[in-house]
């Protein structure tokens, strides 16, 4: 356990009242699209081993296959953009412990009133600016009015969709209006607070190109930016001004997060000793890394499930045992093992092993062709004419799978084609560019069959936009399945303000989507990361890849 971890869980006892939260969804259309990360444990040989004297200094450097367009906190669309802002450059209002519980950051504390409709936060008095200013409730109030505000266009806005009105008590003290039983805490865990002396006066509408996200960053987090090369490095340093109540300066002098595109120069740099950290290590490269006695391999499980989508607002995916029997079809574990390397586990349902409401004695469908076939013959499809493919009704049992126009995703695509004809279905893959693929899939008309994709929830699980039946047109309502009662249980869980009752909820849907297989859940991912051994401290789980960061620290041999 770090001495951050020590500090989070210490001071955690400050924060008041029910653990809330705000719904977050994101379709992952691609193998490197919008992602956040998972419960897990920490990197072998990753801990703290060593002389405190001998864990200062030098230079680390993160290698990522993709360029991070900003660190706006209005504008993170991509993982490693979010992941620096959170996690280096700025002090969020509230942030998660390992155990996925809201504790304070710049909150120093928290309290509800009566009614569950307003919240006041009193914030720290230690954090400032990296220009010097202090970091104060105007602030707040300012990032709280900017993401709303229509005109920006903030990342974040539907997460504060139920929220009412701010008011700004003190230099120190903020307090927000919800609607009752809303459950907000969760919002301020994904943005961070802004500097309102830096872009109070930038037109809403130029938020989004003002190059504060990119060259002229004024942050609050334990890293400041000094330099960015488009296309090429992020450079931060050591903070040395930041709180220690908030974990202290960092360890490292600085971090670089470097753009290699390319996995196979990626890999090979991590070898060189030119980067430190790959982060998601592509699935063919895993046992290369095992094998090296200067790196190691840390995977953990991440909160993302990959599943084909069936769209039961036609026939035949609006018969839950048509649905069952094509989830039947499908290996699932050969889809792990040889389509993504054994990086996951056959999943159940939309809880995965990242949640504490996650129970080991769930247990997936099982891959059992005969049953399948038993199935689809009780709902009327017999292959009449013996050329492989059942029919009803002088109908072929034949649709179109939409996929993503990503490797991975057209691989796992001839995958299920081969499987599912195997019970007598025949799959026509349709791959599909991104613009294309999201106008398909979300427009009004629905125009799809099935459709092969992966979701990232939100650490909190509030699945309403995928299921509820008061949101049929939301473009996450892929299936078009939904459940009254499960939508009285939805409600509940996403209110609920007891931990352990929230957990008996997400239980009870969990088991309710998993007997209705609006989608066959194929696998939960399972991230892996390579790093090298000099690269210590390192530890990784749900929040992301780099929750630790500013305790990492480099063997003095590698500086």
């Amino acid at each position: 356990m770090t001495r951050r971890r020590d500090r989070e869980r210490a001071v955690s006892r400050e924060g008041r009242g029910p653990i809330r939260s705000a719904p977050l969804t994101r379709l992952v259309l691609g193998a490197g699209a919008m992602l956040l990360a998972s419960c897990g444990g920490e990197a072998p040989d990753g801990g703290t081993q060593g002389p405190p004297g001998d864990r200062s200094g030098g230079t680390a450097v993160v290698g990522g296959l993709a360029e991070v367009p900003t660190v706006n906190p209005f504008f993170l669309n991509d993982y490693v953009g979010s992941q620096l802002a959170q996690e280096a450059l700025f002090v969020r209002l509230v942030a998660l412990d390992a155990d996925l519980r809201p504790v304070p950051r710049l909150a120093r504390s928290w309290s509800w009133s009566r009614d569950s409709t307003r919240i006041t936060f009193r914030l720290r008095e230690d954090v400032r600016w990296h220009d010097g200013d202090t970091v104060d409730a105007g602030d707040v109030a300012f990032t709280y009015r900017t993401v709303r505000d229509p005109d920006v266009g903030a990342r974040g806005r539907l997460l504060f969709d139920r929220w009412d009105s701010v008011e700004v008590v003190d230099d120190h003290t903020v307090r927000f209006r919800v609607d009752r039983g809303y459950a907000p805490l969760f919002a301020w865990t994904r943005v961070p607070v802004a500097p309102e002396h830096v872009l109070g006066d930038v037109p809403p509408t130029e938020l989004s190109s003002h190059p504060f996200g990119t060259t002229e960053l004024v942050g609050s987090g334990p890293f400041r930016l000094v330099e960015h090369r488009p296309g090429d490095r992020w450079v931060l340093e050591a903070n040395p001004e930041f709180p220690e109540a908030l974990g202290g300066p960092p360890l490292l002098d600085r971090l670089v997060y470097r753009v290699v595109p390319d996995g196979t120069t990626l890999l090979a740099e991590l070898r060189g000793g030119e980067v430190d950290f790959y982060l998601r290590v592509l699935p063919a490269q895993v046992d290369e890394i095992r094998a090296d006695t200067a790196l190691r391999l840390a995977t953990f499980d991440f909160p993302s499930y990959s599943f084909v989508a069936w769209n039961a607002r036609r026939e035949p995916f609006d018969e839950p045992r048509v649905r069952r029997a094509l989830t039947m079809g499908i290996d699932r574990i050969e889809l792990v093992e040889a389509g993504v390397e054994g990086l996951g586990t056959v999943a159940s349902g939309p809880v995965g092993p990242w949640h504490p409401a996650y129970d080991t004695a769930w247990r997936p469908l099982p891959h059992a062709p005969d049953s399948a076939r038993a199935l689809l013959a009780a709902a009327g499809w017999r292959d009449a004419d013996g050329d492989g493919v059942r029919e009803r009704d002088g109908r072929p049992f034949r649709f179109e799978l939409t996929v993503p126009d990503v490797s991975m995703r057209r691989d796992l695509a001839v995958m299920i084609q081969a499987q599912l004809s195997e019970i007598g279905v025949s799959v026509q893959p349709q791959i599909r560019e991104y613009a294309s693929l999201v106008s398909r899939l979300t427009g009004s008309a629905r125009d799809f069959d099935a459709a092969l994709l992966s979701y990232q929830p939100d650490l909190v699980v509030d699945d309403r936009d995928l299921w509820s039946c008061e949101r049929p047109d939301a473009p996450l309502h892929l299936s078009g399945w939904c459940d009254e009662e499960l939508d009285v249980v939805m409600d509940s869980a996403a209110v609920a303000t007891d931990r352990e009752r929230r957990r008996a909820l997400l239980r009870r849907y969990h088991d309710a989507v998993h007997r209705a297989q609006p989608f066959t859940f194929l696998y939960f991912e399972e991230r892996a990361a390579g790093l090298r051994r000099s690269l210590r401290g390192v530890e990784l789980d749900a929040r992301g890849d780099l929750v630790s960061v500013g305790d990492w620290w480099l063997e003095r041999r590698s500086r």
